[in-house]
């Protein structure tokens, strides 16, 4: 009788648990040991439940339109849990006032003429510099370059500072002189080859105006009314084993040794554990790139109050620019984003502590942090006193995404490769939103499967 194959994957995050399910789907009889080197799965989701708020410390859910995602969730049954954000304008904190991003500006390019030349955000000459972009010719000619240059050089510095930059940031927790615009907004780069002009062909990209319409009602994103950790307690339960507080110190073809020198025999073993754990793990130069590559540490907080305490501004929330040298760069009003996370009569706030230039305030003190948080989204509006807050940190732990990513990637794939039976998958590699670190999961689990059904007709 032949023996059972057996799979290790190093990592309980989204995308080791991810790809236990997706391994589980496509064969069955594989025993799925996971090794997790915290005392808890999970990763960056984290749910945490206090007082009637489900407060999420990591993400807080992702864009409906990328589907492969909801149709995990559906495969696992939590289908029924599914909730869409709430609609509702998002401002920009620049020159010490809250201002509407222009209407039709999308990640702040803008696509309609009024509400541009009628914003506060840019002053007449950033306008017209803008609009230069009708003319400049193509920046991007099929090598990267950073986000930072390929923008200012189509819609010129102050739009950038006042508009796309406080954005992206908010997104990407970046620093625009180093992010690869080919592995972080691609979509841009394919505008303006196409269409040359970033302004002309985003109006191409905007909905019809009945379709609009439909929009408005629910947001673009999509969570769990439950709590995003509901997903990847779910997935765990695919996986024959999880051994916890387990740390790995090396993988190689068929064999996972951890730090006490315990060696774990496997027909395959799929890497999915943080980016910093590439080169120590597999220790191959491709690898140690990886892991050499820029990170950066935040912090959020969560601040519960009761609802009459906190200015009730016609938005869901608003980033904030860093020429107003503040410790946060954004903030959601959670309970009008995701009206199911906090009781009746109370809000819940979330901000976002930490660029890659101000680090050193993530690493103060929770009371630290929230003190200098609460004392930031006073300075922007009406703010009473918490009920509490709860700090969450990140450290050393969130991707860059730098210029010529995407090469780096792929020559570690390539190395990768060599290795036999060895997989890897996660946020340092195809994206590191939620959907993306699953889909890559998914990939990675068919590849894994493969290599095991070849092995496994080898021996036959």
């Amino acid at each position: 009788m032949t023996a059972k194959q057996r799979i290790i994957i190093v990592g309980a995050g989204i995308s080791g648990l991810a790809a236990a399910f997706y391994i589980k789907r496509h064969k069955p009889d594989v025993h799925v040991t996971v090794l997790e080197a915290a005392d808890r799965i999970g990763g960056k989701v984290k749910t945490i439940y206090k007082d009637g708020f489900t407060i999420e410390c990591g993400p807080e859910g992702y864009m409906a339109r990328k589907k492969g995602l909801t149709d995990l969730i559906k495969a696992i049954g939590l289908g029924d849990q599914l909730v869409h954000s709430k609609s509702g304008g998002y401002s920009i904190y620049v020159n010490h006032r809250l201002r509407q991003m222009p209407k039709g500006a999308v990640m702040g390019v803008p696509t309609k003429l009024l509400p541009m030349v009628t914003t506060g955000l840019v002053s007449p000459w950033g306008k017209l510099r803008a609009a230069m972009d009708l003319l400049i010719p193509h920046v991007y000619q099929d090598r990267d370059l950073s986000v930072r240059t390929f923008f200012e050089k189509r819609l010129g510095k102050e739009l950038v500072a006042n508009m796309i930059e406080p954005l992206l940031s908010g997104i990407y927790n970046g620093d625009l002189s180093d992010m690869s615009l080919e592995e972080t907004l691609p979509q841009f780069a394919s505008i303006e080859k196409k269409h040359r002009s970033l302004i002309l062909g985003m109006k191409t990209l905007r909905p019809p105006k009945q379709k609009e319409a439909v929009t408005k009602k629910t947001g673009a994103f999509v969570s769990l009314s439950g709590g995003l950790s509901a997903l990847t307690e779910k997935l765990a339960d695919y996986a024959d084993e999880i051994r916890r507080n387990t740390s790995v110190s090396q993988i190689n073809s068929g064999r996972v040794t951890l730090d006490d020198g315990t060696v774990l025999n496997a027909d395959a073993i799929l890497l999915a554990a943080s980016p910093k754990q590439f080169g120590p793990l597999l220790n191959f130069p491709e690898a140690w790139a990886l892991s050499n590559d820029k990170r950066s540490s935040t912090a959020t907080v969560a601040f519960a109050f009761k609802k009459e305490d906190v200015e009730a501004l016609d938005i869901t929330g608003y980033v904030v620019s860093r020429k107003e040298q503040l410790h946060i760069t954004a903030c959601s009003f959670m309970d009008r984003k995701w009206p199911h996370l906090a009781p009746d009569g109370y809000a819940f706030v979330r901000t976002y502590v930490g660029t890659p230039e101000d680090q050193a305030l993530v690493h103060q003190s929770d009371a630290a942090i929230a003190q200098a948080a609460l004392a930031d989204l006073r300075t922007i509006s009406r703010i009473g006193t918490p009920l509490f807050s709860i700090v969450t940190r990140q450290i050393d732990n969130m991707p860059q995404y730098t210029v010529n990513h995407k090469q780096r990637v792929h020559a570690f794939e390539n190395a990768l490769s060599t290795i036999d039976g060895v997989f890897a998958c996660g946020a340092m590699l195809h994206g590191v939103g939620l959907p993306d670190c699953t889909e890559n999961a998914r990939q990675t689990a068919e590849q894994a499967v493969h290599y095991l059904n070849t092995l496994e007709h080898a021996h036959s």
